[in-house]
């Protein structure tokens, strides 16, 4: 009974859920389940969402081959709670939501969303050695444009854009959000977007404070769901850089197909961001910025970047800084997770290392 009664302790007493936008928050892991009262379905239901949830998340922050030969490897050793009891994965969590509940004398339905404890979760992975991403790339504008017969919809009349709008993708490893059209019709039409028309795609960039944009045309033909389109991107202020994307196919739902691209960025980001050299460097950096908001825009990028292990003042003055900086990883990793969070670090002929706005 000691499994059952931590699931409806955890289920009463743990606190909120913790913000949306926290990479370790799963969001609507659908539940359902039947038992001998209600409170029975209810306690079954809540024990496998949790377990469910733990999963999702380990299986975001890791890639698949590096937890083969541990427990961690789902494919082999099965799901998690077959590996770890209800009271191991109650460890793990912080915060639980639960929405849209329907329940019967019998039966227990609803949506869970968990807040998983950053710090638990890290000493599970490192005690089975699985490396891990520690940060999320920079967000990513997806605006979701739908092709019926060569006629394009972006605003209005579109299950594409339905799709992206049914749920979160604030919390992902790799950010997503999609445009309203109160704030981007004016800017931007299907067509505009379609055309890379570049003045209309940096403004609605600027509106939304992103430097990525998704352009992903939907369509769908003799019951085939088909999605592809470009990656646009405006680095450091440079000329806008475009990549193409796809086509896929997908496999289920437009939200199927949603989550699909969301989860393929994510596991490009991973394969850039994972840590493997956990020693650490020590290098200079001189902060150059315009004024006090600047710097205190680029000291946050510095010391919250999950990289840095230490970042130490050595002097300051009205335009720069400087800053002795210990990292791990590659250098290129910490220039990618700066990058994510608006911040250029390059080697300048005369000061050496700097770190300055990217835009």
């Amino acid at each position: 009974m000691r499994p059952i009664f931590a699931a409806i302790c955890l289920f009463f007493a743990i606190p909120a859920l913790a913000s949306a936008d926290d990479p370790y928050t799963i969001l609507s892991v659908s539940i359902d389940a039947t038992g001998s009262n209600a409170l029975d379905a209810q306690t079954i239901a809540m024990r496998r969402g949790q377990a469910m949830a733990a999963q999702r998340l380990i299986e975001r922050m890791t890639l698949p081959e590096d937890r083969i030969g541990t427990p961690l490897d789902f494919g082999s050793a099965g799901a998690i709670d077959s590996i770890f009891d209800t009271s191991a994965i109650a460890e793990l969590i912080s915060g639980l939501q639960i929405d849209n509940e329907q329940r019967s004398a019998t039966r227990y339905l609803g949506e869970l969303s968990v807040n998983f404890n950053r710090r638990a979760v890290v000493r599970l992975l490192t005690s089975y050695g699985v490396p891990f991403v520690e940060s999320q790339a920079r967000p990513t504008l997806v605006l979701p444009i739908y092709d019926a017969n060569g006629q394009f919809y972006l605003w209005d009349d579109n299950p594409w854009m339905a799709a992206w709008t049914s749920r979160s993708y604030a919390n992902a490893l790799a950010p997503m959000t999609v445009p309203t059209a109160d704030n981007g019709r004016a800017v931007l039409s299907a067509r505009d977007a379609l055309a890379l028309d570049e003045p209309g795609l940096r403004e609605l960039a600027s509106r939304y404070g992103v430097s990525r944009i998704a352009i992903l045309r939907a369509q769908e033909r003799d019951g085939v769901r088909r999605i592809g389109g470009f990656l646009v991107s405006f680095d450091d202020g440079a000329e806008m850089v475009v990549d193409t994307w796809g086509p896929e196919t997908v496999s289920g739902t437009w939200r199927d197909g949603a989550l699909s691209f969301v989860i393929g960025r994510e596991n490009a980001w991973k394969r850039v961001a994972i840590v493997r050299n956990t020693s650490t460097e020590e290098m200079r950096v001189t902060v150059i910025y315009g004024g006090l908001p600047e710097w205190q825009s680029l000291q946050g990028a510095l010391t919250g970047t999950s990289l840095v292990t230490n970042a130490r003042l050595d002097a300051v003055s009205r335009d720069g800084a400087l800053m002795t900086v210990s990292y791990r990883g590659a250098l290129e990793q910490l220039t990618t997770e700066l990058a994510a969070r608006g911040a250029v670090l390059e080697e300048h002929p005369g000061l050496g290392w700097v770190v300055r706005s990217a835009f």
